[in-house]
């Protein structure tokens, strides 16, 4: 696996324009051709686009995280949250408007969409007194929901005890907003469409006397079968200790009382990754970085970490994370845009993708260590480099690597995809938005394309067992936020659409293509590899 060495790699963003692929399909129920364009292999078929309605219902805009599964027969199933403030959109199932999840059933060999509704009908809210889930059902407005988690069935249900529950629950919670609600929803079985406020995720609710509410990018379940439950949440924002932290919450699993009681959701205690010599008890200070200019950070492979309820590392905006095994578990820290691609660009950024070694998933209070994965304040950056920048969303193919997806909001870099090998560090470049729609750097200076500049990819999941095609290739579904108002694309009922969106396929090589760059160290400079490359074209 990952080996502690400091690999630095860098793309050139002219080679890459030159290397992307023809490759962007228009699938059988979307409007629109894919927003993104492949290269080193990938390729991307669009399947729904915001505006686009199935059987007289909508997709609407700012699709977001992402869960999928196999149906049994020729379809599946999707669900897909929607990053809606909560003061805006329209009236759900539920009653609420903002955020929601929608659920379609899209044919496996096809990938026409046959059917699509919201899932969420009772929303069950959480009594502080009681310490547990509320009887009754209630209104809510929810606020950004950002990524999401379909854990596999064994996160929830131990074949071995027979404890939990054996429907799929859907995790996610409010990003934005004063509640700050982690959420589970009930997926499938006879609970289908019950969804729970998991008030033992925010110190405010869990009755530790804390006042903090989380700022939830995503909640994440451990999928090792055991009676415990145990589930990392990270903290994109958030008040108090929980601010930019990561949650460990753990729990026990029943076999009486709801799908998420049975779950073990609703009787745990959360704690917080606390790295040796890089934690505060206010979330007021940045401990991931020790220089403010540069973004570098001080915290160094193998560092040592434990749960603490009372000190928390506060990390430079965590997001997304995915388990690749019962004790390890990636994600990455966002930071700030990088400008130096642009003429004249000096602010620099720092996002990294890191690595937590549990010592024993059986007793997570062990805690484990920490390791740096990925760190682009490392790599040289400037104008015709390209390196990832602002790292928001990560998942795990099939194939062992992790699928690793910008966020740079409303800049005049275009928004990328990368492949990670854990067993090199080696990065391949994936996609990138159409500059032909949405604008590019070249030459260190924006150019405009015709539609916006103001995109991001999310929600990657790996969907190549469920679509079942044994033909070597990985399939990863995927959505593509595209934030013009709905208003502006001219899109029926803008209200409740809000604004673009699209839900895609990407299909990849199942092994690295040669054109994938890296570089050890210092050992080889940036125009000894464009030299390297001007040979290997000619």
């Amino acid at each position: 696996m990952f080996k502690k060495t400091r690999i630095a790699v860098l793309v050139s963003s002219a080679l890459a324009i030159m290397a992307m692929d023809a490759s962007a399909a228009q699938g059988p129920s979307s409007s629109q051709n894919s927003y993104l364009i492949g290269s080193n292999g990938a390729s991307f078929t669009s399947v729904l686009t915001a505006g686009d309605s199935v059987g007289g219902y909508q997709m609407s805009g700012i699709p977001d995280g992402l869960g999928a599964y196999d149906n049994g027969d020729d379809t599946f199933t999707v669900l897909m949250n929607h990053e809606i403030p909560g003061t805006s959109g329209v009236a759900r199932a539920h009653g609420g408007t903002g955020a929601f999840v929608s659920e379609w059933v899209i044919n496996k060999n096809t990938l026409q969409v046959q059917s699509g509704g919201d899932l969420i009908k009772n929303v069950y809210g959480w009594n502080s007194a009681t310490q547990q889930s509320n009887t009754a059902t209630s209104t809510v407005s929810f606020s950004r929901f950002c990524a999401a988690d379909l854990a596999a069935p064994s996160a929830f249900y131990n074949a071995a005890s027979g404890l939990g529950t054996a429907a799929r629950l859907f995790l996610n919670g409010e990003e934005g907003g004063a509640t700050g609600y982690a959420m589970a929803h009930v997926a499938t079985g006879a609970g289908k469409g019950n969804s729970f406020v998991l008030g033992k995720f925010n110190t405010a609710t869990n009755g530790s006397g804390g006042t903090a509410v989380g700022g939830w990018e995503n909640l994440l379940a451990n999928p090792f079968a055991q009676d415990k439950t145990v589930v990392i949440g990270s903290n994109d924002g958030g008040t108090g200790l929980m601010n930019n932290t990561l949650a460990v919450y753990v729990g026990t699993k029943t076999g009486t009382g709801t799908d998420v009681d049975k779950a073990g959701l609703t009787n745990g205690v959360t704690k917080f990754i606390n790295i040796a010599g890089f934690a505060d008890s206010s979330g007021a200070t940045n401990d991931e970085l020790n220089n403010t200019t540069t973004r570098t950070t001080g915290i160094t492979s193998g560092t040592a970490f434990t749960l603490s309820d009372t000190a928390a590392t506060t990390f430079s905006r965590p997001e997304d994370g995915v388990w690749t095994s019962a004790n390890e578990f990636y994600f990455v820290t966002t930071d700030r845009l990088d400008k130096t691609d642009l003429t004249g660009g000096t602010q620099q950024g720092g996002s990294r993708l890191w690595r937590l070694t549990f010592n024993d998933i059986t007793n997570p209070d062990a805690g484990g260590t920490i390791d740096l994965a990925l760190d682009t304040a490392t790599l040289p950056g400037g104008v015709g480099v390209d390196k990832p920048n602002m790292l928001d969303n990560i998942g795990l193919s099939s194939d062992g690597s992790l699928i690793l997806q910008e966020d740079v909001g409303n800049a005049e870099h275009n928004g990328k995809i990368w492949r990670f090998d854990r067993n090199n560090g080696n990065l391949t470049l994936l996609s990138k938005f159409d500059p032909a729609l949405f604008g590019d750097i070249v030459g260190g200076s924006f150019v405009a394309g015709s539609h916006t500049r103001d995109e991001e990819t999310s929600g990657v999941i790996d969907i190549t067992d469920i679509l079942g095609r044994n033909d070597g290739k990985r399939y990863s579904l995927l959505v593509a936020q595209d934030h013009a108002t709905a208003a502006s694309l001219g899109l029926a009922n803008p209200v409740a659409i809000y604004e673009g969106g699209q839900l895609l396929v990407m299909t990849t090589a199942p092994v690295p293509e040669p054109s994938t760059y890296s570089m050890v160290g210092a050992g080889v400079g940036l125009l000894g590899f464009l030299a390297a490359r001007r040979r290997k074209n000619k």
